[in-house]
């Protein structure tokens, strides 16, 4: 598995964790490099502006995370890795939600 989010903040906190509870179907990629980008443990740390990203007529959603799973994995276990990420952002992001209401 593999994953970009803008910011520091959103890869720490949204997209580290997500990766880490995807690795329960599926290990995050390891590499340095992940399709010529920059990466650390699954996290790609830079992109081409409009490669990984909505199109710019869409509208602004409170963050937006890429994830992407092997092409070659079975599409179960790439299915069972996205729902597992998706759980986990969505848990943590109502943490950062309701601590930045405290």
């Amino acid at each position: 598995m593999r994953g970009f989010v803008n910011g520091a903040s959103m890869s720490q906190y949204l997209l580290k964790p997500a990766l880490a509870a995807a690795e329960r179907a599926l290990p995050s990629n390891a590499a340095s490099r992940i399709n010529g980008f920059h990466a650390f443990n699954g996290i790609i740390a830079s992109r081409e502006d409009g490669a990984l990203q909505a199109p710019p007529e869409q509208r602004a959603a409170p963050f937006e995370i890429v994830l992407q799973a092997p092409q070659r994995a079975p599409l179960q276990l790439q299915a069972h890795a996205f729902l597992f990420a998706l759980h986990e952002i969505l848990a943590s992001y109502r943490r950062i939600s309701f601590a930045e209401e405290a």
